[in-house]
């Protein structure tokens, strides 16, 4: 079949790990903790050609947003870490670095110590120019 279900099948899980989170709930932010962590395993030991460092990206992302809707504010770290070590990001993944930002900043996370230095770092990452297919895409 043409489109998503022809994609290798580490971005499918990435996918539904993302599209899980979109619809919420608690029981939908277990599968997407699990859809994410399958996509990580399968993009790390998958071959090469089918590897996609956007694409990982996201699915430490999804993971991250996961956990942190789970309340899990250290494992949120942990997975964003993953992220960090980027060296550059595309217009995408910086945008929702940017939202996983503004919901730290909202409650119940505002006041924790462990959120606001996980702000603090991501606002430091994405000052570093995006790839972007778009060169107006914003940043």
């Amino acid at each position: 079949m043409p489109g998503v279900f022809s994609f290798p099948e580490a971005k499918q899980w990435a996918y539904a790990g993302t599209t899980l989170l979109a619809v919420g709930g608690d029981e939908q932010t277990r599968h997407a903790i699990g859809a994410s962590n399958r996509a990580v395993e399968l993009y790390h030991a998958g071959p090469e050609g089918d590897r996609s460092p956007g694409d990982l990206q996201a699915a430490h992302l999804d993971l991250a947003t996961a956990y942190l809707a789970s309340g899990q504010v250290e494992r949120a770290g942990a997975k964003l870490s993953e992220v960090f070590t980027a060296e550059v990001f595309t217009a995408s993944i910086t945008i929702r670095l940017r939202n996983l930002a503004a919901l730290l900043g909202s409650e119940p996370y505002r006041g924790a110590q462990s959120a606001v230095d996980l702000r603090a770092h991501i606002h430091e990452v994405t000052v570093r120019p995006a790839l972007a297919s778009n060169p107006t895409e914003p940043r």
